[in-house]
């Protein structure tokens, strides 16, 4: 990644440029100071990953209907960082959705967005654009669909911008992140196969989420919540990270899916005003 001193001095010479250029526009000037603000935000391949590369790697798997059922699309949450991890995770199990073409599955995880999206504040653009993929979902478009799904790439990283909220932007993508290597490690595990496995094993892009979740306030970082979190992905890393570009094994394949869920449940579980996680009562 380009660091922040860099891309300042890139967006302040692109500025400088445009000074001595006939009558800057006002999207020019608004362009140059949007790429200083993608490097601020950590708007990039991994934090708003290519929809069409996402759609290619998770095609390679099944996708695990009875985990993806298992999400509740309703959750509300008390703080910020859960709602967004949801967010999130809704958009990993469009994606799943979208593969299996659940019409109605798709619908409800589009209307379940839409209701996200507001109460992150994440603007009309995002509504309109998943107002649109329920359309294409009601007419069975499914290449459509996922050319809209393209299509929401700009929208979210413009979402970002706007909103100069780093940490939601960051929760976002993990949240995205971590719901779809949940649903992919459970596929693999399931019906292993090495080429699939090795997906799984992408050890920098655990690096980087490890990063940005340390880049947290102090606070949030000694809540249990969030420490539990940086715990189990330094595992799930370390794990990835030993097999030097090697596929996991079967077995190291079914430890990562455990790690995962393991995630996915603190992620989306209850957690108090504190930051503990609540432990469920045995039934």
């Amino acid at each position: 990644m380009v660091s922040r001193q860099c891309a300042l001095a890139l967006s302040l010479a692109c500025s400088v440029g445009l000074l001595f250029a006939q009558e800057p526009t006002d999207k020019e000037l608004q362009a140059a100071s949007d790429e200083y603000m993608r490097d601020e935000l950590g708007v990039n391949d991994i934090t708003t990953p290519s929809i069409a590369g996402i759609l290619k790697d998770l095609g390679s798997f099944q996708p695990p209907l009875d985990i993806i059922a298992q999400n509740n699309r309703d959750a509300l949450f008390d703080n910020r960082l859960q709602t967004s991890l949801h967010f999130g995770a809704l958009v990993a199990d469009g994606f799943m959705l979208t593969i299996a073409e659940r019409s109605d599955d798709v619908q409800d995880i589009g209307r379940a967005l839409i209701r996200q999206a507001r109460a992150l504040g994440i603007g009309e653009g995002m509504t309109k654009r998943s107002k649109s993929l329920l359309e294409y979902s009601r007419k069975g478009d499914w290449q459509g669909m996922r050319e809209e799904l393209v299509r929401t790439q700009s929208d979210v990283e413009q979402s970002m911008l706007d909103l100069r909220d780093e940490q939601m932007a960051h929760m976002i993508s993990l949240g995205g992140w971590l719901r779809g290597f949940q649903l992919a490690a459970n596929s693999c595990a399931r019906n292993y196969n090495p080429d699939r496995a090795r997906i799984l094993g992408r050890s920098e892009v655990m690096d980087y989420y490890l990063d940005r979740l340390n880049t947290l306030h102090p606070r949030l970082k000694k809540t249990e919540f969030v420490s539990t979190l940086i715990a189990k992905l330094t595992e799930l890393r370390d794990l990835a990270a030993s097999k030097g570009g090697q596929p996991p094994t079967e077995a190291e394949v079914k430890q990562m899916r455990t790690l995962a869920d393991q995630m996915e449940a603190i992620a989306l579980g209850p957690v108090d005003d504190e930051g503990r996680i609540v432990k469920k009562a045995a039934p």
